[in-house]
C-alpha cells in the first residue's frame, strides 16, 4: 500500500477571534519579524516543543496578513517573514539564539495571554514586545524555599514508587535538596551549570552509599529516587514526539541532549563506585522489600504532583491542574500496570493524561501543557534508561541491551499516546 507523503504545511486550525476591525493598519514584515521573533524565542524558552512554535509563527503571520515560515530548535529560531500578495516581495529573515530553556508553565502561560489578546486586537505588537521583555524579570512564582520543599517532596515521593522504606524515603528527600543545592551553586558559574549532571550523580551516590552503609537503607532506592529530577526522561520523550511530528532536526538535538545527559550521570555513579571501592566501603545495593500500602501510594502520588507543579512553576491558583494530571497519571499506571506490559500501560496512560488535559485545555482556554506535564513526568522512563547504562557500563550487556529495549518502548508508547489523544480530543489553542 502507497502512502500518500505528508504536506510540508500541516493544516492549522485556532478558534482565537479576530475581529476584521482590529486590523486597522497591516504591519510591514520587518514589524511582524521581530515580534514573531522574540514570540517565539520566550516559548522556546519556557519550554514550549518546536513544532508548536513553528505552528504559532505561522498562525500570527497570517492574522498579521503575511506569511511567515520558521525554524526551531532547542538553541535557536530562525524566522522568514514576507507580505501576502501577488507581487514578489523580498522576505525579512530573522535569527535568535536561545541561551537557557526548562520548563516555566506561569510564564509559558503569560506568552499565551499576550498572543492571544494581541490576535484579538486588544493590545498593540509594540505593547506585547514591552510585556514579553518583562517576563525575562519577573521573579519565580513561588519562593525560594517553597522550591526547596518540593525538591524534597518529590525525591522522598518517588522513593516510596521504588518501594522504599521510611529510612529510604528520608534519605531520598535529603539527596534531592543537596542536588538543588548543587544546582543553585553551580548555576552562579557560567560554564558550571553544565556540570550538574555529572557531578550531581556523583553527589547522589556518594550519599545513598553513605545511607546504605549507616542506615541499612537500599542504595538503588536512594540514588534513582534522590536522582529523579535529573533524569532527562522529558526531553527524551519530547524529542520523540518532536520526530514523530518531523520535525527531525529538533527531535534529533533533544535526543542527543538526553543521551548526553545520561551519559554524565552514568559518568559520575562510576567514579563513585570506584571511589567508594577504593575507600574499601560496602554497601548493598538492592534491599528487597514489599511495596508500602495503597492508600500511601496515592498520598505520596498527591504530594509528587503538588512538588512538580511547585517546580514547573504552575500558577498558585491553577495548583490544582497538577493534581489532576497527576492522579490520572497515577490511576492510569495502577489500572494498567498489573494488566498490561510497560509499554502497552505507557500507552494507555498517556491517552488518559493527554484526552483528560486536552479536554481541560478546551474548557478552560489554556495551553494544554499546563495539564499534561506534571502527569507525564510520572510516566517518562528515565530511570530505566539510566538503569540501561549502568548495567552496560558494569558489564552485564545483557541486561542493559534489555532495559534499553524497554525504555525505547515505554517511550514510544508515550509519543503514540500522545498523539492519539490529539486525535480523540483535538486541542483547540496552538500551545
Amino acid at each position: 500500500m502507497i502512502v500518500p507523503a505528508p504536506s510540508s504545511k500541516p493544516p492549522i486550525s485556532t478558534e482565537t477571534p479576530v475581529p476584521v476591525s482590529v486590523r486597522t493598519r497591516i504591519r510591514t514584515a520587518e514589524e511582524l519579524s521581530d515580534y514573531i521573533l522574540q514570540l517565539g524565542e520566550a516559548l522556546l524558552r519556557y519550554g514550549c516543543p518546536a513544532y508548536r512554535v513553528e505552528n504559532l509563527i505561522r498562525v500570527v503571520a497570517q492574522l498579521e496578513r503575511h506569511e511567515a515560515e520558521s525554524f526551531a530548535l532547542p538553541t535557536a529560531l530562525f524566522v522568514t517573514v514576507a507580505p501576502r500578495g501577488a507581487e514578489p516581495v523580498a522576505p525579512v529573515h530573522r535569527m535568535a539564539r536561545v541561551q537557557s530553556w526548562g520548563i516555566d508553565l506561569e510564564k509559558l502561560l503569560a506568552v499565551d495571554h499576550i498572543f492571544n489578546e494581541v490576535a484579538a486586537g486588544k493590545r498593540t505588537i509594540e505593547e506585547a514586545r514591552g510585556e514579553l521583555v518583562s517576563l525575562e524579570t519577573r521573579p519565580n512564582a513561588y519562593a525560594p524555599y517553597t522550591q526547596w520543599f518540593a525538591m524534597a517532596v518529590t525525591s522522598g515521593g518517588a522513593a516510596v514508587l521504588f518501594r522504599g522504606s521510611g529510612a529510604d524515603i528520608g534519605s531520598a528527600a535529603c539527596v534531592g535538596v543537596f542536588i538543588h543545592a548543587l544546582g543553585r551553586l553551580l548555576g552562579r558559574h557560567p560554564q558550571g551549570r553544565f556540570l550538574l549532571d555529572f557531578t550531581g550523580a556523583l553527589l547522589a551516590s556518594l550519599l545513598a552509599t553513605a545511607s546504605a552503609s549507616l542506615f541499612g537503607c537500599s542504595r538503588e532506592a536512594v540514588l534513582l529516587a534522590g536522582m529523579i529530577t535529573l533524569f532527562p526522561g522529558m526531553t527524551f520523550t519530547t524529542g520523540l514526539a518532536e520526530l514523530a511530528q518531523k520535525n527531525l532536526v529538533a527531535g534529533s538535538a533533544r535526543l542527543m541532549e538526553a543521551t548526553v545527559t545520561f551519559v554524565a550521570l552514568v559518568f559520575g555513579i562510576a567514579l563513585s563506585v570506584g571511589l567508594t571501592r577504593w575507600l574499601a566501603i560496602d554497601a548493598q545495593t538492592t534491599v528487597s522489600r514489599a511495596p508500602l500500602s495503597l492508600p500511601f501510594q496515592g498520598l505520596s502520588s498527591i504530594a509528587i504532583s503538588l512538588a512538580l507543579g511547585v517546580l514547573f512553576q504552575v500558577p498558585r491558583p491553577l495548583l490544582w491542574t497538577a493534581l489532576v494530571s497527576g492522579g490520572a497519571g497515577y490511576a492510569a499506571t495502577a489500572l494498567a500496570g498489573p494488566n498490561l506490559p510497560a509499554y502497552a500501560g505507557a500507552f494507555v496512560a498517556a491517552i488518559l493524561v493527554c484526552t483528560l488535559a486536552n479536554a481541560l485545555a478546551r474548557w478552560t482556554s489554556r495551553p494544554a501543557q499546563l495539564y499534561h506535564l506534571p502527569g507525564m513526568m510520572l510516566l517518562v522512563p528515565g530511570s530505566l534508561g539510566f538503569l540501561s547504562l549502568e548495567e552496560m557500563l558494569k558489564g552485564t550487556y545483557d541486561a542493559g541491551v534489555e532495559k534499553g529495549l524497554m525504555t525505547l518502548l515505554i517511550a514510544g508508547g508515550l509519543v503514540m499516546g500522545v498523539l492519539s489523544a490529539n486525535v480523540i480530543v483535538p486541542p483547540r489553542k496552538l500551545l
